[in-house]
């Protein structure tokens, strides 16, 4: 960590921010990122986990294999929660341009 902080302050760095990631020693992704080719699979490790903890049937995980667009954004419900949130927001800081302003503020 020590050596990653002192590249943080090389200006040939600078882009990559070392200082910022040091506390993750320069890992920028993901665990579920990982290959199934890189060290172990995460079936492995829950096998070895339950045979560690003296199970006779391992644990089978549940996976979906096929993922799909859904969709994005609020639902109607929530989309009208929002509106409404924004609407008050605004109406707040008109209110307090006007105060500042009758104060001479701005």
């Amino acid at each position: 960590m020590r050596t990653y902080w002192r590249l943080g302050g090389l200006s040939e760095f600078a882009t990559l921010r070392p200082r910022s990631w040091t506390h993750t020693l320069g890992y920028r992704g993901h665990i579920l990122t990982k290959s199934r080719a890189y060290s172990t699979t995460y079936a492995a490790l829950r096998a070895e986990h339950a045979h560690h903890m003296g199970h006779a049937v391992i644990p089978t995980a549940i996976t979906d294999r096929q993922w799909r667009y859904v969709g994005s954004g609020h639902s109607p419900g929530a989309a009208l929660i929002a509106t409404g949130v924004a609407e008050d927001l605004a109406i707040n800081r008109e209110w307090s341009r006007e105060a500042a302003s009758g104060l001479g503020w701005i």
